[in-house]
């Protein structure tokens, strides 16, 4: 029964990011979606925020929405570090809660580590990332876990806007956490989805999703007023196919760019919505000239 279930969604604000840039635009980091997750007496938390304030902030909430709860895990949904970076700090307020993620997850971060911790401390300099840094543990094979007997089933997929993705499925709430396969309003991270192989495959995680037929989608970043459903799942492939059509019509990244601004100006972080037209029109270059 999921009467005694219930899920809240904590938004991170926008942050700062040291790009240099000139364009005030592209120096602020995406919202992050934060999902709580709890029964009578425990809770799971699905990804954290990057820094040390943005983290501080959730945990805050935490204590106030799970009131003498335990919160038992830390899910990490992909391996990018704007949604694990923020576990030490979570754990520091709840030093019980075991940080877990799948396998495949987990491989992808040892895989992409320290590399990965050095891009983002040049984002969030200063020491504005927690220095205590470790690996979530790997769920079972099948990725099942329990919240107050309630199942909870994080589940691969083949792409998203990196390669080690997941989504935290919750069945008796109807409930799909997808961190960045799905997006809400901000312009989504292209740069690892750079060729069409790549951008069919997020194409097969949606239907993944769809095919649970969930009445809440929670996606990895979006403002905070927005709505959390299955409405994201369509706008998010609509964003990809509209991004396909400019890329057949742009002469270069920069044209490219302009036109996903014209189609969706009220996105934010156009930092990321740069980097993933400029990697996008390397790699089209790239297969030009293999042929």
């Amino acid at each position: 029964m999921a009467g005694n279930l219930q899920v809240e969604v904590y938004v991170a604000p926008a942050a700062p990011i040291a790009t240099g840039h000139p364009d005030p635009s592209k120096r602020w980091f995406s919202p992050i979606s934060c999902t709580l997750i709890q029964g009578p007496t425990s809770a799971v938390l699905v990804d954290t925020p990057a820094t040390i304030e943005l983290s501080e902030g959730l945990a805050a909430w935490i204590k106030k929405s799970a009131l003498g709860k335990k919160l038992l895990y830390i899910y990490t949904t992909h391996l990018h570090g704007d949604h694990f970076l923020g576990n030490p700090v979570i754990l520091g307020h709840f030093p019980e809660a075991r940080c877990v993620a799948t396998v495949s997850v987990v491989d992808g971060i040892r895989k992409q580590w320290p590399g990965s911790l050095a891009f983002w401390d040049k984002l969030f300099p200063e020491g504005q990332i927690a220095g205590d840094q470790h690996i979530p543990d790997a769920l079972p094979d099948d990725g099942k876990f329990h919240v107050d007997g309630h199942l909870l089933q994080g589940t691969d997929v083949p792409h998203s806007d990196t390669d080690a993705s997941s989504f935290l499925h919750v069945p008796d709430l109807r409930l799909v956490v997808c961190g960045d396969i799905v997006y809400g309003d901000c312009y989504q991270f292209l740069g690892e989805a750079n060729t069409p192989e790549k951008r069919k495959m997020w194409l097969q995680s949606w239907d993944q999703i769809a095919a649970l037929d969930p009445h809440i989608v929670v996606p990895g970043h979006k403002r905070a007023s927005q709505i959390d459903g299955s409405y994201l799942i369509q706008a998010t492939r609509a964003y990809i196919l509209a991004f396909e059509e400019e890329l057949e019509k742009a002469g270069n990244s920069e044209k490219l760019e302009e036109a996903m601004i014209r189609r969706y100006p009220q996105r934010w972080n156009r930092f990321l919505l740069e980097q993933s037209c400029q990697r996008t029109w390397s790699a089209l270059g790239s297969e030009d000239e293999s042929h």
